[in-house]
């Protein structure tokens, strides 16, 4: 779950169409406040899981090819710290919290920050106890690499949607590189540990949102699970993620629920 960062931000993530300016997307999303935020402090995460690597994970699971690096969008500790300084009702909007994904959509541009906490970088995927702040960090990105997908292409994006894609997308990369370091974890189980007994950091009023975007995602994992996982049905699979990936909100909807 993503703190109650999106969308709070004027002309932040709705269910209005984004990047459909002149402009485009900016991958200079910081260093215009004032308090010196620059891409000099971007991406310093200490050593572990990579922003990188994790990115290309999840552009090659859904065939993506960007046109720019997530890396330049993304803001470490020391650049959240001067961030907040120089615009204090940033705290109220979420931007504390392990990783939020701030959004402003400007007159002729989409500007974008994803904010990780740098002890993200270090959970390690493999060991059960690094799952956590591993999809966190999965989680973020996700957010970011689904916003500039949509806005390339001018298409609408809401905050559900954004968070059924994340929790789906935590789902399936978590198990898939699991599998690959032959470390595997059971389909059933990785599910218990993403939608069983999660504690919400959101405002009251995205609460429900948060539970659908659960729900819902909870529910199409145990039908890829039962389909293409458990019957080692991977070459079905990739194709499968990738028509989810980029259908429309109400489409993907659908498509759980008539599963």
């Amino acid at each position: 779950m993503t703190n109650e960062s999106v969308g709070r931000q004027p002309g932040g993530v709705t269910n209005e169409p984004v990047g459909r300016q002149p402009g485009g997307v900016t991958n200079e999303p910081v260093g215009r406040q004032p308090g010196g935020v620059t891409n000099e402090s971007v991406g310093r995460q200490p050593g572990g899981v990579s922003i990188d690597r994790l990115a290309a994970r999840l552009c090659t699971l859904y065939g993506l090819e960007p046109d720019v690096s997530l890396r330049d969008f993304v803001v470490d500790d020391a650049g959240r710290a001067a961030m907040l300084e120089a615009m204090p009702s940033l705290a109220s909007a979420g931007a504390e919290g392990r990783e939020a994904l701030l959004i402003h959509e400007d007159t002729d541009e989409l500007l974008l920050a994803l904010l990780l906490r740098d002890d993200l970088s270090t959970s390690d995927p493999l060991q059960d106890a690094g799952l956590d702040g591993h999809c966190a960090l999965l989680e973020g990105i996700s957010h970011l690499l689904y916003v500039l997908d949509r806005a390339r292409a001018q298409r609408p994006v809401s905050r559900l949607e954004l968070e059924l894609q994340a929790e789906v997308d935590k789902f399936v990369d978590t198990w898939l590189l699991r599998r690959e370091a032959q470390v595997p974890i059971s389909p059933a189980q990785l599910r218990k540990r993403l939608f069983t007994g999660f504690t919400l950091e959101a405002a009251p009023e995205a609460v429900p949102r948060y539970r659908e975007a659960s729900r819902l995602a909870e529910r199409y994992c145990g039908w890829l699970s039962e389909t293409y996982l458990q019957r080692a049905r991977m070459d079905s699979l990739l194709p499968e993620v990738r028509r989810f990936w980029r259908m429309s909100q109400s489409d993907k909807i659908g498509h759980i629920e008539s599963r």
